[in-house]
């Protein structure tokens, strides 16, 4: 029967979808021009520009706990609609700073809005979402995220190459004020069940039944750090020094492809088979990248890294929000993404000093090792953990 409740494209996820490509986009217009712009402007070398770009990460890593507690405590539009704003005025600081300490500081704040309008989004699109195509939406709206991320970082490059760096930072605001427009226009129900736990708990601020599984998706996010900041760096040295830039569309494209083809299965009992599947391609194609240096291996990873994503993101998260009530979903999607955003960022920091010694190709292999690793883990205690200890 096909009940008016289990309607998966209805206005309200919709507009979420819109409102979470247009944030993400411009996010993703910035990302491989900061780099740049810090070097030019601020003449940094490449450590503290890396530590300036991880501070993001660490940034939305600290404030997740708390994003989850206010969305789980307030009416969550409005949490939305603030760290929004913020996070699309930030956009301005970094061409008014002058120094490079306020550059560091104007990304951390950035990371702090970041870290609370995507868990109040992520948040907000589960409540709108049918509890029986679930993981079906969860897939289609991370779709959004890897749409941005397919174009967004050539539309920056784009840009700056033909204008100049204000010209980028105007155009992320501009994008993001739509996506403010569009968090206006959204219809949610303006408040949230009452909750019955304790004031302050720490099961308000991290899903604690799913702390196995934190710690193993921790091993899972390293690899993609690993693979967004420094696999230009590994193409120059293989002698690609041209079309660099198409490997992160490819990624993109296998993220789409796979989260469009494996949604509906995820809410079929699929979810931890697709978790092992995509950790068991992703290990095998981080070492043939690693070992194997040549231009037809470099593009043809970027696909199969995607669809391996693809397939472990939107499972993953559904897998917590299945572990959690009602009342703690914002707890669950901060859970998830603060242990995305701890893997991701230990990958960027870890992966340019390991990178010094060794040189880039070990960083794939240690990624692909710290795969295997997450994927017995995972099978021996990650997945009974969760079939024990699920709520739906």
């Amino acid at each position: 029967m096909n009940e008016p409740q289990e309607r998966l494209w209805t206005l309200p996820f919709v507009n979420i979808c819109a409102s979470n490509f247009a944030m993400f986009f411009s996010f993703y217009l910035l990302l491989p021009v900061l780099p740049i712009y810090i070097h030019d402007v601020f003449h940094t070398n490449g450590s503290l520009a890396g530590i300036i770009l991880a501070s993001y990460s660490l940034a939305a890593l600290i404030c997740r706990p708390f994003a989850g507690y206010l969305v789980d405590t307030f009416s969550r539009k409005p949490i939305y609609l603030v760290a929004y704003i913020v996070f699309g005025g930030l956009f301005f600081g970094y061409y008014a700073v002058t120094t490079i300490t306020l550059v560091a500081m104007i990304r951390f704040l950035h990371g702090m809005s970041f870290g609370i309008v995507t868990t109040s989004g992520n948040t907000i699109a589960v409540d709108i979402l049918p509890s029986r195509r679930r993981g079906e939406g969860i897939g289609y709206f991370g779709v959004t995220t890897n749409l941005a991320f397919a174009t967004g970082p050539m539309a920056g490059v784009f840009i700056l190459e033909n204008f100049n760096y204000e010209t980028v930072f105007i155009s992320s605001f501009c994008i993001s004020l739509v996506g403010i427009l569009l968090v206006l226009l959204l219809r949610v129900k303006p408040k949230i069940p009452e909750i019955k736990a304790a004031p302050i708990s720490l099961d308000r601020f991290f899903l604690v039944a799913a702390f196995p599984q934190f710690l193993i998706f921790m091993f899972m996010a390293f690899a993609f750090g690993v693979v967004t900041n420094y696999i230009g760096l590994y193409g120059k040295t293989i002698g690609i020094t041209q079309g660099a830039g198409h490997f992160y569309a490819l990624i993109a494209i296998g993220l789409i492809t796979a989260r469009l083809l494996t949604g509906r299965f995820v809410d079929r009992g699929y979810l931890t088979r697709f978790i092992l599947i995509g950790a068991a391609l992703l290990s095998v194609t981080y070492f043939l990248l690693s070992v194997i240096p040549v231009p037809p291996v470099y593009f043809t990873s970027a696909f199969i890294i995607g669809a391996g994503y693809g397939l472990i993101c939107p499972s993953a998260q559904t897998l917590f929000v299945n572990m959690a009530s009602n009342h703690q979903r914002g707890t669950a999607s901060g859970t998830y993404l603060s242990s995305w955003d701890t893997g991701a960022g230990a990958g960027i920091l870890l992966g340019g000093p390991i990178a010094e010694m060794f040189g880039y190709s070990y960083i794939f292999l240690v990624s692909s090792i710290l795969l295997v690793v997450g994927f017995f883990l995972f099978l021996g205690i990650g997945k009974p953990h969760y079939e024990k200890n699920k709520l739906r």
